[in-house]
């Protein structure tokens, strides 16, 4: 991945008139004006002091919609949030860099930062940025990433942040989630893992919430941060709970769902590939390839390898749409209509 360049500006902007306690919805770069950003300020915003900020990468440009999510923590703990407009899981890497580059100068020069309370969010390819925006610039205290996955094996070799992730129990990035996390233990880290219901998608603000606070824990912990003994209590006390989730898991029950789903997935990218080379071969053809009625019944239970399926179908799904997309930017609008249709037999 092509390094990003950050320029850190530690002075704080001219005296402007930023609205506070509601996401503003675009908020233009000054060094260029069609990049933009959705911000938040807390209601007790101060340019006299420094508060924490959250970069947030949205993987569909949706900046206000983002920001939403962490509105809740932000106005409880006074952070400043700001959620990009540009950032794309879908286009190549460089209006993404351009994106970014824009921003990370631009909110630090506008508002008042604790520069060594700056946080980084994404989900899905947002997620591999704010990993990997956290890593380049090493100025990055903690890193909420939501179905993310890593850009290489590398990418957890001297690690100095710490990381909150999450993902869906049916998500196809679920496996990629475990994966992070079992390098981070390896490294020694510091992390929490938190698995909600549901597929590849940005979780709850309740869930992100627990997130911050999590990262004002460790903030605490770091003595970046006035400490509350009430509030440490109360974190203790959610991690022994998660704890106990844990213990649940049965260690050879999810390794079975994981070589199955593993196999599974193998297969898929084969046939979707397969497929967008073959003119010949009929949806029927791929239907079977891609093995999905037998995976749809396997997906009706409740157990680790019924999950595994439903990650399976939803990877399956999402390969699909991407391989329709292409297609038609190539003229063939007929064969990605073909494409879709057997997306649709996944999902209607």
């Amino acid at each position: 991945m092509p390094m990003l360049l950050f320029v850190l500006l530690a002075a704080v902007a001219e005296p402007e008139s930023y609205e506070r306690g509601k996401i503003v919805e675009r908020l233009a770069t000054m060094s260029d004006p069609s990049i933009t950003y959705a911000y938040y300020l807390p209601s007790a915003y101060d340019p006299s002091a420094r508060w924490p900020i959250l970069y947030v990468f949205d993987p569909g440009k949706r900046g206000p919609f983002a920001a939403e999510l962490f509105r809740d923590a932000a106005e409880a703990y006074g952070w400043i949030v700001v959620s990009s407009n540009d950032t794309s899981s879908s286009t190549d890497w460089p209006p993404n860099a351009k994106a970014i580059n824009a921003m990370w100068p631009d909110a630090q020069r506008r508002f008042s930062v604790d520069t060594k309370r700056i946080y980084t969010a994404g989900m899905s390819g947002g997620a591999i940025m704010a990993w990997s925006l956290a890593k380049i610039s090493k100025s990055v205290a903690g890193v909420i990433g939501c179905s993310g996955r890593l850009a290489d094996d590398h990418d957890t070799d001297g690690i100095a942040f710490d990381w909150f992730g999450t993902a869906g129990i049916d998500d196809f990035n679920y496996s990629e989630t475990r994966l992070i996390e079992s390098k981070l233990a390896a490294a020694h880290a510091t992390y929490r893992v938190k698995i909600v219901e549901g597929g590849h998608r940005w979780p709850s603000a309740a869930v992100m919430r627990e997130a911050v606070e999590w990262m004002e824990w460790q903030a605490m912990r770091r003595g970046a941060r006035v400490r509350d003994e009430a509030f440490i209590e109360r974190m203790q006390q959610r991690e022994i709970e998660a704890a106990k989730a844990d213990a649940k898991r049965d260690p050879r029950e999810e390794r079975r769902a994981a070589e199955f789903e593993s196999s599974a997935k193998q297969r898929t990218s084969r046939a979707v590939q397969q497929f967008a080379t073959n003119d010949e071969e009929l949806p029927a053809t791929l239907i079977q390839a891609l093995d999905i009625p037998r995976l749809k019944k396997i997906a009706t239970g409740s157990n680790a390898q019924a999950h595994a399926a439903r990650r399976v179908l939803e990877l399956t799904r999402f390969q699909l749409r991407m391989l329709a997309r292409e297609l038609e930017q190539h003229g063939r609008v007929a064969r990605a209509e073909t494409v879709r249709s057997v997306a649709r037999e996944i999902e209607p």
